[in-house]
């Protein structure tokens, strides 16, 4: 029995580790809805933030550009 058991670690652990994730969902949901959602508002947060950072790294960029082609064009 032991050696069966032995062979079959991950299987036990998966099926209790969703026997686990089951039971948080009956009986806790609510929790796991607001950590789902507080997690997921992070996520977006970063991603928000990422694509501020690029869009001003953009607008340093195309800025000199223009203010060198002025100075060329006036000077």
């Amino acid at each position: 029995m032991w050696t069966s058991l032995k062979r079959n670690v991950g299987k036990i652990m998966g099926g209790l580790g969703g026997l686990l994730i089951a039971l948080l969902l009956i009986f806790a949901w609510p929790l796991v809805l607001i950590i789902f959602l507080v997690v997921m508002g992070i996520f977006l947060g970063g991603v928000f933030d990422a694509v501020r950072r690029i869009g001003g790294l953009f607008n340093r960029i195309f800025s000199r550009e223009r203010s060198q082609k002025d100075e060329d064009r006036t000077g």
